[in-house]
């Protein structure tokens, strides 16, 4: 009998170690993001040749799965080359939206536009995702626009071999790049500025092409390894003062390559450091960004970077900062991956255990949207996210909180509930949370597993709930307003109601 008893024991051990057990997290604040990669068409459009009509329909669709995956949050890229996928007053539009850099859609449409309203449709956040120095990804591609600013300002360009870009040392850049946040944030109710992790080249390494603007610009800073991160370090201040004077509430955050240093927490890789001039901590320190999102791009026990170290680094040094972290989904998570099947997964669990984690962010879209990638989409569906989540608060942020509900009407038959309430004032409302609890249980806002429904947007004052088995007898209902900063109405509507079969 003992033998069989370690023998259970043992087979339930490897169970839970295979992933295979069953696992629920219900937390309520979470960041759950997704990178829509546009350049390159990672992710959408699917191709240059679509139609406006199936580039719509195509986006609507990308979004509907993203939701039922449970994310709240997309970074949509907008900007991958100085160049737009919305209607820009400095730049041409995208190559890979249309095939021809300059060219507009045809019949018109806004992508960025059509994204925010989708995402907000649909309870998400929309982040802009802009790269703030690239200009010409790989020389000879395709043709510049005669607008593009590698055509109308050389003078602004950093050449190498087969790459372009802005040069940061120029003062005219950093102002340029910050007319270009403005344009953005002005023009459109995005949630987010978000920056991604090219700076300087990865490779070949900057030499001396910005040797003549460092003796321009230097700014009495002697050494020009100091000055070029003085340089991205002051534009990353500049855009933060930016979108604080335009809509303090938006925020803006950056996704650095994920070893800044290898002293720092024992990895042997690449130094964004000393290559790619990336300082996140005086970012951190100087609060000039509200969340930073370390792309740790690596399984846990990487020869050189592994997770399992890099994880707790950024997790005690990023303070008040948001920390969200990059997960490479689309490479650890394929059906193609030698390693752990259930390496994302692990990542996830390890996050939510980990101190100062605020949430994570999957690269790209397509590891929870294609058919290759349906297990883990499914795990992430039903398993890791498979309830509800708000983005984490951001304290610093300031929005009014909206009134409460009032007047709950309910009405029950054959296993529903239909109920409607009324907002006398929405001016800051964004949408409502619904929870239910059964009449014998502790009311606890915090967990997610009560929350019936987030439902988006403030006219929408209904709510048809179909009572899980579980619930019948006495149950309770609380529904709150929130703002676009997902802050609560303080005081929630509350009735109890009586459930039979």
């Amino acid at each position: 009998m003992k033998l069989r008893l370690i023998l259970l024991s043992l087979i339930s051990m490897i169970f839970i170690l295979n992933g295979c057990a069953t696992y629920e997290f219900t937390g309520k604040r979470e960041m759950r993001g997704v990178w829509v990669a546009t350049v390159a068409n990672i992710d959408w459009p699917a191709s240059r040749k679509q139609t406006t009509e199936q580039k719509i329909e195509d986006l609507k669709k990308e979004f509907d799965k993203l939701k039922a995956a449970g994310i709240n949050a997309v970074f949509f890229q907008v900007r991958t080359e100085c160049d737009a996928l919305y209607q820009s007053e400095y730049e041409p539009w995208s190559y890979w939206l249309t095939g021809t850099q300059g060219q507009a859609p045809e019949p018109f449409f806004d992508p960025l536009k059509l994204a925010v309203d989708e995402a907000h449709k649909r309870g998400m956040e929309l982040h802009a995702w802009l790269n703030p120095y690239r200009a010409v990804k790989k020389i000879g591609d395709y043709p510049a626009a005669p607008t593009h600013i590698s055509e109308t300002y050389p003078e602004w360009i950093l050449n190498f071999k087969d790459y372009k870009m802005l040069d940061p040392g120029i003062p005219a850049v950093r102002d340029y790049i910050k007319m270009v946040v403005g344009d953005i944030i002005n023009k459109y109710d995005v949630d987010g500025i978000h920056f991604d992790d090219y700076f300087y080249p990865y490779g070949p390494k900057v030499s001396n092409e910005d040797s003549i603007t460092y003796l321009q610009y230097s700014n009495g800073i002697t050494n020009i390894d100091d000055w070029r991160r003085y340089n991205i370090n002051t534009m990353i201040a500049q855009v933060y003062d930016t979108i604080k004077q335009v809509k303090p509430y938006v925020k803006f955050g950056v996704s650095p390559f994920g070893i800044v240093e290898n002293r720092y927490a024992g990895t042997n890789g690449f130094n964004s450091y000393s290559i790619l001039y990336c300082d996140p901590l005086t970012w951190i320190k100087d609060k000039t960004v509200d969340y930073i999102v370390p792309q740790l791009y690596w399984s846990m026990n990487h020869e050189k970077a592994p997770y399992s170290k890099l994880l707790p680094w950024w997790a005690s040094v990023t303070g008040d900062v948001h920390l969200y972290i990059g997960l490479y989904s689309s490479d650890l998570a394929s059906p193609r991956a030698k390693g752990d099947k259930y390496e994302i997964d692990n990542q996830i669990k390890m996050n939510r255990e980990t101190k100062n984690v605020s949430g994570h962010i999957f690269f790209s879209s397509k590891s929870l949207t294609a058919n290759s990638f349906g297990e883990f989409s499914a795990r992430v569906k039903d398993e890791l996210q498979s309830h509800p989540a708000l983005p984490p608060l951001m304290a610093w942020k300031n929005f009014v909180v909206p009134a409460a509900p009032a007047k709950l009407n309910v009405a029950y038959s054959s296993g529903q509930v239909n109920m409607s309430w009324e907002q006398s004032d929405k001016s800051n409302v964004a949408g409502y949370i619904i929870y239910r609890f059964k009449s014998d249980e502790e009311v606890d806002l915090n967990n997610s597993a009560r929350i019936a429904a987030v439902i988006p947007g403030a006219d929408k004052c209904e709510f048809i709930d179909r009572i899980p088995e579980k619930y019948i007898g006495e149950v309770q209902y609380i529904i709150s307003a929130y703002n676009r900063l997902y802050q609560e109405s303080k005081k929630g509507l509350s009735l109890k109601l009586n459930i039979t079969r």
